[in-house]
């Protein structure tokens, strides 16, 4: 198993903190053999925490070592993961944009 990084786009649905309908960039860490199974797997996982939707932006084996992410929320979800198997850091500000 490897660490994969998702950037996304969803739309809350459901979510205890933010509004239907709301659409927030995502960053999903998944703890998966391979970046197809964390992609094909990530849809379903992100809707039984709120999130529908998804437009994958980017995916990626993560390429560092987990200790060296400088970003606390970021390292920190990085090891939720390597743990629990996923992590979803959510950006706090609704995407306005129809275009993003």
């Amino acid at each position: 198993m490897s660490l994969h990084v998702l950037k996304l786009v969803a739309c809350a649905d459901g979510h205890e903190q933010y509004i239907d309908g709301e659409r927030h960039a995502l960053l999903v860490f998944i703890n998966a053999n391979s970046l197809e199974s964390a992609l094909s797997a990530t849809p379903a996982h992100l809707a039984t925490c709120g999130w529908q939707y998804a437009e994958v932006r980017d995916a990626k084996e993560l390429a560092v070592e987990v200790s060296s992410i400088s970003d606390d929320v970021l390292r920190n979800a990085a090891e939720a993961a390597l743990q629990d198997g996923y992590a979803i850091v959510a950006y706090a500000t609704p995407i306005t944009d129809a275009s993003s």
